[in-house]
């Protein structure tokens, strides 16, 4: 019956399986004594061959991390499927928008809640411990709004820093190594590039 014949399938099955397993087992054992066997005799061709694989496999999660981050992975911002960027295209050139270009776009472009702009740029920084070298960037003061961003300690720019100028925000990494993650640092003087700029705000560690 029925029955019967589940019971013959099993019984083939646990009698296939195991004999099936230690035939493969055997040929990996041969196998790999003969490779090792192989390497032995040719020390040079090995070391070529794993340095190889090595650099083949390293090649490939760099491309693979690469490729998670840039279009995979969301970017670390609330609602970061509505941000775009723009940029300006010209023959066999892409770059960013210019100044006057993006003036024009804010107060003409209907399809955008709000738009900032940054320029990054490498800076000196003095005034507090040893000079240091840093990446910075100078931004609209409404672009963090449009990150969606909050600062962890101090604000944001506001409208009145873009006429005033020389505001600072500063990253908690810089907060920590350069002023030792001290709690008074707002209203600090510091000079970027010998100018005078005061801290207003620390961006959370996650930014």
């Amino acid at each position: 019956g029925l029955f019967g014949a589940i019971m013959n399938a099993f019984i083939a099955i646990a009698d296939v399986v195991p004999n099936a397993l230690a035939a493969h087992l055997d040929v990996l054992r041969q196998d790999l004594r003969y490779t090792f066997r192989g390497l032995r005799k040719a020390p040079g061709f090995a070391v070529t061959a794993i340095l190889v694989v090595a650099l083949g496999v390293g090649a490939n999660a760099a491309a693979f991390s690469v490729a998670d981050f840039v279009l995979f992975r969301p970017l670390p911002f609330p609602e970061p499927d509505r941000l775009v960027m723009l940029w300006e295209q010209t023959p066999g050139y892409q770059m960013e928008l210019s100044p006057g270009n993006y003036a024009d776009y804010k107060a003409q472009a209907k399809s955008f809640a709000s738009m900032g702009a940054y320029f990054p740029n490498a800076t000196n920084l003095t005034g507090s411990g040893e000079p240091r070298r840093i990446e910075s960037g100078f931004v609209t003061w409404d672009l963090f709004a449009t990150l969606g961003v909050r600062p962890f300690a101090g604000r944001l720019f506001a409208a009145s820093d873009t006429i005033a100028g020389q505001s600072l925000i500063i990253s908690h990494d810089l907060w920590q190594t350069q002023f030792g993650a001290d709690a008074h640092v707002l209203g600090r003087r510091v000079q970027i590039d010998g100018a005078p700029f005061t801290i207003i705000g620390i961006m959370p560690p996650e930014f």
